[in-house]
């Protein structure tokens, strides 16, 4: 494994971006600088060793019309620097960062109808399909239910129905988790 490589696996919701940019902001203190990503569950960050930065990071979430050149330019002329982008549903999250200078505003949308716009955007890319999984989770939830109603617990069956409705359960919880985030962050 190279000294000058970092590896860090770390999961954060799509509501949860701030917080992905809070510790971002903390490893290049650190002197550990974002490079790229790595897919899997948790997502693998990869960090550069150089000397501690006291970086902002930033990111912001476009869909594919949005991607332009302007939107590039917006961000190089107000001194943001682009380190990577991630793409998802019908559009890319962006990680900028600039060195963070006391006294200048940090964030890239402050006002409170630009963060609304950028849930909004969210909510349309990845809402619908964490509802249509809830709604399977709760409807799997209730078929396992009735399959331990007809065979009893004890049975292979039964139990086999128990772990599953827990786990489907656990799944259901973390979705209306993500649901209520997005709607408290609004």
């Amino acid at each position: 494994m190279r000294e000058d490589r970092k590896y860090v696996r770390k999961s954060f919701w799509v509501h949860q971006y701030e917080k992905e940019e809070e510790f971002l902001s903390g490893m290049a203190r650190e002197g550990w600088h974002f490079d790229k990503l790595h897919r899997g569950m948790p997502t693998k960050y990869e960090f550069v060793k150089g000397e501690k930065i006291d970086y902002v990071y930033q990111l912001d979430f476009v869909t594919t019309e949005e991607d332009t050149a302007n939107y590039h330019q917006l961000f190089e002329d107000t001194g943001w620097n682009e380190v990577y982008s991630w793409p998802g549903a019908g559009g890319k999250w962006f990680y900028f960062r600039r060195i963070h200078v006391d006294g200048r505003e940090e964030r890239i949308f402050t006002d409170t109808e630009s963060k609304y716009q950028m849930y909004e955007k969210l909510w349309r890319k990845f809402g619908g399909i964490f509802l249509i999984a809830l709604l399977l989770e709760l409807n799997g939830i209730r078929v396992f239910v009735d399959i331990i109603k007809e065979t009893g617990l004890v049975s292979v069956w039964g139990i086999a129905s128990l772990v599953f409705c827990c786990f489907l359960a656990f799944i259901s919880v973390l979705l209306i988790y993500w649901v209520i985030g997005i709607a408290i962050e609004k």
